[in-house]
């Protein structure tokens, strides 16, 4: 299992030392999925926390037989369905891989051991979780107040991945937009 950049990823927030990461890996496990394949169904209580160490993934509502792209994981993202954990209610959404995916799986309550075993690892969950609060109020607040343009031309600068490996009408999905808007906007940014 390379560990390499989960290494890198939770230390961009906190310093570890070596030897609580070797105790964080005794509660991970590697998780392979293949293209199309369902992580976490709708419905589902969310119990596991995956680190993305290569591929990608989304997470997807359905509503009357249609689906809604929420949010998009790439290499480096952590997911799961951390809501449903919170709160302890079955998901909303679904988490699906867009392509053949490699996780670093830990479970949600062997991540509350962690938490008491490792005073690192606690702070590291608490400033994880304010980026992400911090990520999920600057999405709505883009959604509410920016056209679509803008939010495409900042998915691309953060994952600019997505435009090459997965379908688009999955963009426009997260982007709010029909797959034609989309469209006409890649062909706006391209001149």
């Amino acid at each position: 299992m390379n560990i390499d950049k989960i290494v890198a990823k939770i230390s961009q927030f906190i310093e570890v030392k070596p030897e609580e990461f070797d105790t964080f890996m005794q509660f991970a496990s590697v998780k392979q999925l293949k293209k199309n394949e369902i992580w976490e169904h709708e419905g589902d209580l969310g119990k596991l926390m995956g680190f993305v160490n290569n591929g990608i993934l989304r997470q997807f509502y359905l509503k009357e037989g249609n689906e809604f792209t929420d949010q998009f994981y790439c290499e480096g993202d952590f997911v799961g369905n951390f809501v449903s954990y919170v709160k302890q209610k079955p998901s909303r959404s679904a988490i699906q891989a867009l392509t053949d995916t490699e996780l670093i799986v830990v479970s949600f309550d062997n991540v509350q051991k962690m938490y008491d075993l490792m005073p690192s690892m606690d702070r590291f969950g608490r400033l994880f979780a304010e980026q992400r609060l911090v990520e999920f109020s600057d999405r709505i607040t883009s959604f509410l107040l920016d056209p679509p343009e803008e939010r495409y031309r900042q998915l691309i600068e953060e994952k600019p991945n997505l435009l090459v490996d997965i379908p688009q009408y999955y963009i426009a999905q997260y982007l709010g937009i029909r797959p034609e808007s989309l469209s006409r906007i890649r062909k706006r940014n391209k001149m």
